[in-house]
């Protein structure tokens, strides 16, 4: 896979390619004077890497009588230079191995230039005459901003006049270009599977990786053309059947603590409860209300107030902003960036006073303030009924990890999760793990692990600390009972 690190010339059409260089194949202008030499060009290319094999190829032009083409291969750190010449124009390709053709030019096109009279001096695309080129094997994105896989770089600049040397030299890619390879690689992928989550996540993740700005409107185009299948987003007709306070409900039996041991051994460790000391994991109710105290009206509840106020923040936002995630729907905005700033900027797109606004505003504050936390991340999880859920999973405390495959978040390195609950009351699974991240061991190979069912309601908090987190999975698991919709506001704190 290959890609010129600046811009190149507009490609034509829906084809899924990286992006082509178009040679310039403009005719001579110059007639022959007496079989005299109009143009020359000397390319001169130092490699700073073993192995380097390269290669002209001519449409117009020859090389010169006393010299000679390149080896087949270069020697590294010295300079090789060939030689070549031309009644009228010289135009062709250097070919360097594992990197694009790099067309270039010498007197090409008759009308004047800003070289003087003549034709231009190019490389890469007439009136360019310096150029970076990039080319690598299949490369694989680590979980941060790096990849892994080597490849080459090549940088070329041709100087003015008929007498003209290009120089070139070739090394190896450095990490940030590898990982931009890598990533014009995923968009590519993305652009050919047609899928429209995966190639919207490559988007995002393109611009922050620098990715060349013609292939990501290229890949923006067909992402307009591409219909999001049913389901995969809550179209504003559902959110406003489902997502209703009359809708919403709270079981009429017991809602205690219900715990499952594990069923392997009574004395496994991980009936113990705890993996190591520290570990913190707490439900508090009434949460919201005092959170939003001072700012939600006193003539209707908070949770009530803020629940109405995102399912109308969610209305106004374009549709497709409500998207599936796993078992549950995600508020975001369109590029599904979650961080405190783009999540606020969603609920005040057009007011900056919405309730939404204040009440996550007032939420993040109460966080910070009780917690002595820094907000980092916010996730708006919307469930329409008992059929959703949230699969077991660690928060990502880690820097440089990713949610998932479409994830396009820029995780920081966090200490602990506090999560708000809105709407219907739901139970949360907290299980325990035996894995390398965890402290607790297995009693057995048949260590079921010990789950605890907490059940969260409207206004309630549920929050847990990092040693917690390595310990413990947490989800919500679809309900055997009907249900009615519900919020969560987690927010991920540093």
């Amino acid at each position: 896979s290959m890609v010129e690190l600046d811009k190149a010339s507009e490609p034509s059409g829906n084809s899924v390619r990286l992006p082509a260089i178009t040679a310039a194949r403009g005719s001579s202008t110059g007639a022959r004077r007496g079989g005299l030499t109009r143009a020359q060009l000397s390319i001169s290319v130092t490699p700073q890497m073993e192995g380097v094999e390269i290669s002209v190829e001519l449409t117009e032009g020859e090389l010169e009588r006393r010299s000679s083409w390149f080896p087949a291969v270069l020697p590294a750190g010295t300079a090789t230079s060939i030689s070549l010449r031309s009644s009228g124009s010289i135009a062709g390709m250097l070919q360097v191995a594992g990197v694009p053709p790099i067309p270039f030019g010498v007197q090409v096109g008759g009308s004047k230039s800003s070289q003087g009279e003549g034709g231009v001096n190019f490389v890469s695309a007439e009136h360019r005459q310096r150029s970076v080129v990039a080319g690598a094997g299949q490369l694989e994105l680590g979980s941060g901003m790096g990849a892994s896989g080597e490849g080459t770089v090549v940088e070329v600049s041709i100087s003015d006049g008929f007498s003209a040397v290009m120089t070139v030299g070739i090394r190896q890619a450095k990490k940030k270009e590898l990982t931009r390879l890598a990533q014009q690689q995923a968009l590519v992928s993305a652009m050919e599977k047609g899928k429209y989550a995966s190639l919207l996540a490559q988007i995002t993740r393109s611009k922050m990786r620098k990715v060349p700005a013609m292939l990501i409107e290229q890949a923006n185009r067909m992402l307009k053309s591409i219909v999001p299948t049913d389901g995969s987003f809550l179209t504003h007709k559902e959110l406003g059947k489902l997502m209703r306070w009359r809708r919403v409900s709270s079981p009429s039996d017991g809602t205690e603590d219900s715990v499952v041991t594990c069923c392997a051994s009574e004395s496994c460790p991980c009936n113990d409860g705890q993996g190591q000391d520290g570990e913190i994991c707490t439900v508090m109710g009434g949460t919201v209300q005092e959170a939003l105290s001072g700012v939600a009206p006193g003539d209707v509840s908070s949770d009530k107030w803020l629940f109405q106020a995102l399912v109308r923040a969610a209305l106004a936002a374009p549709e497709g902003c409500v998207w599936k995630s796993g078992g549950k729907f995600l508020l975001s905005n369109e590029e599904r960036n979650q961080s405190p700033t783009a999540i606020v900027n969603v609920l005040e797109r057009d007011n900056l006073e919405t309730d939404a606004g204040k009440g996550i505003r007032a939420l993040i504050a109460y966080t910070e303030r009780e917690y002595g936390f820094r907000v980092t991340a916010i996730q708006l999880n919307f469930h329409p009924n008992q059929k959703s859920f949230h699969k077991q999973h660690r928060d990502i405390y880690g820097a440089g990890q990713k949610g998932g495959i479409n994830c396009t978040c820029s995780f920081m390195k966090c200490t602990g999760t506090v999560c708000y609950s809105l709407g219907s009351s739901r139970q949360v699974l907290c299980e325990t793990m035996a894995d390398k991240k965890s402290r607790y061991e297995a009693c057995s190979e048949g260590c079921t692990g010990r789950q605890v069912y907490k059940w969260m309601h409207s206004g309630s908090a549920m929050h847990f600390n990092d040693p917690w987190n390595n310990n413990h999975t947490h989800g919500i698991p679809q309900s055997d009972e009907p249900s009615g919709p519900r919020i969560s506001v987690a927010l991920l704190c540093a």
